[in-house]
């Protein structure tokens, strides 16, 4: 009993020092977002917000998923080699992508987008690349329980951000000062680990052997296989809201549901990604010792629907209000957004904390499977609101329901997972 409790109390402890480090972070992007809103018009914030998906649909496969093994791995020396490999795989695609950006725009009708998006694209490769160098990192310190160091990374990739956005849109550089301010915080996330881990892990490189390359990515080939499109699915969920409201709705559209988002999801999923990470390494370790995490699981859902629940409230009782004062009146349509999608937000926060237990279970193809079905929900909601009733309300209120039944379903799933039998550890 005085072991399961000093557990609970060091998961609690490791939670928190991520969560102080992205409540900072994103306090810094809510005292800042009243300015930006200010200085940016929703027309702006929406090709900026088009743009980012592509890229962060991207960023989702920059290593093909091998990152996820780092975590993994029992000893550094196969550590260092599955960060060397992922790195090396995210620098092939960062060239594959330039290589297609390059030929692709000569080609590229006006039509197809404005001259600034041409002129982003080939931005394209090296902002995957800088934010697949984060990930590693991330999974790398994360292995290490270096909880501080990721803490800090998340502050300094928000001011760099914020930062960034504020200084360049004063400047008056319009909306080239959004993409600036995004590069910028990435920029100085991936150097400030590069630099800690320099400085603390240098060693480590030594250890670094081509030769164990090919037998790694043999060993963990399910993750390309298996993860890699489940990660393309949840990108899909995440970013198809963006590309289908692209095709039947305005840029100002787009706007306002990208500061609806940034409001309403970017806190609980900079919270709920600090959850999922040290639940990531937790939950690796106690399966593979004892194969039982169930307990583990349901404390973290617990943590996250606690978590989430104020916002919930808040956003459903006063969202319009609040955005119209906050961020001003031109702003406030993305305050009606956000009460519709608030009570799909509450879900999947609680589903995303939770999502990498079936890649410790090896169910990553069923979850993949399980995720086409929350596309086919996305696209229907969409095309319902954009051609037949071409009422983006209408549509965002299916989605929300949709969704909302759709992440309940998934987090039930992963529970039912959770089976306190060891055996289950071999299967598929």
């Amino acid at each position: 009993m005085i072991d399961l409790f000093a557990y609970r109390s060091k998961f609690l402890t490791n939670t928190l020092k991520l969560v102080v480090g992205a409540g900072i972070g994103q306090a810094i992007t809510l005292i800042i977002a009243p300015i930006l809103t200010r200085i940016y018009t929703p027309s702006e914030f929406g090709v900026y917000t088009f743009f980012i998906s592509i890229v962060g649909g991207f960023a989702l496969i920059a290593t093909l998923r091998y990152e996820m093994a780092i975590i993994l791995q029992r000893d550094e020396k196969q550590a260092i080699n599955m960060a060397s490999l992922s790195l090396l795989i995210s620098f092939c695609i960062c060239c594959f992508l330039l290589l297609l950006v390059t030929t692709g725009a000569l080609f590229l009708p006006d039509s197809l987008g404005t001259r600034v998006m041409k002129q982003w694209l080939f931005l394209l490769p090296f902002l995957v690349l800088l934010i697949g160098i984060g990930n590693i990192f991330q999974n790398w310190f994360n292995r290490g329980s270096r909880y501080p160091i990721l803490a800090i990374g998340k502050v300094i990739n928000s001011a760099g951000n914020n930062g960034g956005m504020l200084i360049l849109g004063l400047i008056g550089v319009g909306v080239w000062g959004l993409l600036g301010g995004y590069m910028i915080g990435y920029f100085l996330f991936a150097l400030f680990f590069l630099i800690v881990f320099l400085y603390s892990d240098r060693a480590s490189l030594k250890n670094i052997n081509f030769s164990l390359f090919s037998s790694l990515a043999k060993r963990h080939r399910d993750l390309p296989l298996s993860n890699s499109p489940q990660a393309i699915g949840e990108m899909v969920q995440t970013y198809g809201i963006v590309y289908l409201a692209q095709i039947f709705f305005t840029s100002s559209i787009i706007g306002w549901f990208s500061l609806s988002m940034r409001v309403l999801q970017a806190p609980l999923m900079l919270i709920g990604s600090s959850l999922s990470q040290v639940l990531y390494k937790d939950a690796s370790e106690q399966y593979r010792s004892t194969g039982q995490i169930k307990g583990l699981v349901w404390k973290t859902v617990k943590l996250s629907s606690l978590i989430a629940l104020p916002v919930l409230l808040v956003l459903v009782i006063a969202g319009p209000w609040l955005f119209g004062m906050i961020f001003g009146e031109t702003w406030r349509e993305s305050g009606i957004y956000a009460r519709i999608l608030a009570p799909w937000m509450f879900f999947d926060f609680i589903r995303y904390s939770i999502s990498q237990i079936p890649l410790i279970l090896r169910k990553t193809r069923s979850m993949f499977y399980i995720s086409i079905v929350g596309n086919l929900f996305m696209v229907i909601s969409m095309c319902l609101g954009g051609i037949v009733f071409q009422d983006i309300l209408i549509g965002f209120t299916i989605l929300s329901v949709l969704m909302s039944i759709y992440s309940i379903g998934v987090i039930l799933w992963i529970l039912s997972l959770t089976k306190p039998i060891r055996d289950d550890k071999d299967k598929s």
